[in-house]
């Protein structure tokens, strides 16, 4: 029973930071197009390095955003989740973070289950040492 609540917090740990981290790309963008929208009528290149920069931030966010919330949930030793739920991010849900079509729903489920996977891997392989003894909270 401790392994699936392990890997339903993860999974909605991962689909909340996946979430938010596609609404904050989109908003950053937003702002970024209203504020470059004068220049790009002059330079067509206008404002590709601010777009960059809120591409990379986000980058470098997801996976201590991802780190904090399975903290939050209480999912301990969840360094594995940490680094399989970047890398499939990364290719699979970065250029996709729009979820209207079914490839990109099905990319966000995989993503989830591959992380919640994750944690359970690394939750199988603690050392017995650390595992919890008696019911957790």
């Amino acid at each position: 029973m401790a392994y699936l609540m392990r890997a339903a917090r993860t999974a909605v740990v991962a689909a909340v930071v996946t979430f938010g981290s596609g609404k904050l790309l989109e908003s950053v963008e937003a702002l970024l197009d209203h504020l470059t929208a004068a220049d790009s009528d002059r330079n067509a290149l206008a404002g590709v390095p601010y777009y960059w920069a809120a591409d990379a931030a986000v980058v470098v966010l997801y996976p201590f955003a991802l780190w904090a919330g399975l903290r939050l949930a209480r999912v301990r030793g969840n360094h594995l989740a940490v680094v399989v739920g970047f890398f499939t991010w990364v290719t699979l849900m970065l250029q996709h973070l729009n979820l209207s079509t079914p490839g990109n729903a099905a990319r966000f489920a995989v993503h989830v289950l591959l992380t919640a996977a994750a944690s359970l891997l690394q939750g199988a392989l603690k050392p017995a040492g650390t595992q919890p003894k008696g019911p957790l909270p």
